[in-house]
């Protein structure tokens, strides 16, 4: 693709609580290998630095400068530095917060809604997207028509080290839906989706992604599985008192209660196309 094909894409990064990590979230999007990319941050409700972080992030990309030796001038006898800005200047960031805590699908739509990508996803304040992620996946959506691209992941702890990889299977509706959800966190797809059959059910507090690609895949969207890890999911100490993670408060209990609900009725589904073929 020329430059001037490359599609605009969204991304939202929404960060409750998680100001230690969200920098490295947001560098991740803004230094993707991509020409074209729309940062969307979202903080409802926390309660740590978060706010101070973004302002001081925000400035940074508009004023901070590096340099490096560009060459040396034998006339002069001297090194020549060469200053720029450390960010990428040609990204369109947006900001939305509020002091409530409206909860993490609400914020997620917050988000969507003001997307104006081809192409959008979201990215969880302390995870993070290796750099030619967006490269790779708009790739396979231009190249395989495609409306949804999921990839492998690495899950990672607070250093960075890896722990493990997440593969995900090729795409069937079957494995990715009825069996079980196993599309991951590292999807991009088309925006369009969200104006045809909605955004995220706010009624879902865990399973929340499960539901709304269900959706999808009902109303005949086409998946594809990338087998490339271009995602980083943060595995916290389950002891640290200070984690957000939605897990705490039965949260897992739930992600299980609801996650169990959609696979049903992915299979009610799977059940009537097989009768009526």
């Amino acid at each position: 693709m020329k430059q001037m094909d490359y599609p605009l894409v969204s991304i939202v990064v929404p960060s409750y609580n998680q100001a230690n990590y969200l920098p490295v979230a947001l560098d991740s999007v803004l230094f993707q290998e991509y020409p074209k990319i729309e940062l969307i941050i979202c903080n409802h409700g926390s309660t740590d630095n978060t706010s101070k972080v973004i302002e001081s992030y925000l400035n940074s990309i508009k004023n901070e400068k590096v340099s490096y030796i560009e060459y040396y001038d034998e006339e002069r006898d001297i090194c020549v530095r060469k200053y720029e800005y450390r960010f990428p200047q040609n990204r369109i960031v947006k900001v939305f917060q509020s002091k409530d805590n409206i909860g993490a699908p609400a914020t997620y739509n917050v988000g969507l809604k003001n997307c104006e990508g081809r192409y959008c996803m979201y990215l969880v304040g302390d995870d993070y997207l290796l750099p030619n992620a967006i490269k790779e996946m708009v790739s396979v959506l231009e190249e395989k028509h495609v409306d949804i691209v999921y990839a492998d992941m690495f899950v990672v702890d607070d250093y960075g080290r890896i722990l493990q990889r997440l593969s995900k299977p090729d795409w069937s509706f079957k494995m990715c839906f009825a069996y079980w959800f196993h599309l991951g966190v590292c999807r991009l797809y088309k925006r369009e989706l969200h104006l045809r059959y909605g955004y995220y059910d706010e009624r879902y507090k865990n399973a929340h992604d499960y539901d709304m690609f269900l959706k999808f895949a009902i109303n005949g969207a086409r998946f594809y599985h990338l087998n490339r890890v271009l995602y980083c999911v943060r595995k916290h100490d389950p002891e640290n008192k200070c984690e957000p993670a939605a897990w705490r408060d039965r949260g897992y209990e739930n992600l299980i209660r609801e996650s169990i609900k959609c696979a049903l009725k992915a299979r009610k589904f799977l059940k009537r196309i097989e009768l009526s073929s």
